[in-house]
């Protein structure tokens, strides 16, 4: 858990630099900001996106152009949190490459929780997502306000405690 704290403090603090405050978050324009460049691109069906960082180039996020306009969301957040997690420790490696694929949803590995939480804090911020539980809005209406999949709405609501 003490991985998913570190994640959701990532974001919150992204989101006190670059959030105006409107719904749906824009993990695109937030990207951008940062000068992290984002492409709709034809990627293999099981790859959702990937971070792509070349010696003396920005880095990318690459987005499946196959996939919903929620996901893509989603995994550009996702995609954006693996990139705040890299910048923050500089002694790794310079060129790399991550993909979003089923390996990302299966909770195993350490730097997929990581990115996921990112992801789900990004887009559904605690203080919001708060704010319309207390005002008894459903969570598939949620969704919608959040531009999320109403499967991830209810995932973030039961890791607040509030279902």
């Amino acid at each position: 858990m003490a991985g998913n704290r570190k994640a959701e403090k990532a974001a919150s603090e992204l989101l006190e630099e670059c959030w105006d405050g409107t719904l749906p978050i824009d993990p695109v324009r937030i990207a951008k900001s940062l000068g992290v460049e984002v492409l709709d691109t034809f990627l293999k069906p099981d790859v959702s996106g990937a971070l792509v960082k070349k010696q003396g180039k920005d880095p990318s996020i690459l987005l499946n152009a196959e996939d919903s306009r929620n996901r893509k969301r989603f995994t550009c957040a996702h995609e954006l949190g693996h990139y705040i997690r890299r910048a923050a420790r500089p002694e790794q490696q310079y060129e790399y490459v991550d993909y979003r694929d089923a390996r990302s949803s299966t909770g195993t590995d350490e730097e997929e929780r990581y990115a996921n939480s990112f992801a789900a804090s990004l887009l559904m911020p605690e203080v919001a997502v708060k704010a319309f539980n207390e005002q008894d809005i459903p969570a598939f209406r949620m969704a919608k306000i959040f531009g999320v999949s109403p499967e991830s709405m209810q995932y973030r609501l039961d890791n607040l405690g509030l279902s």
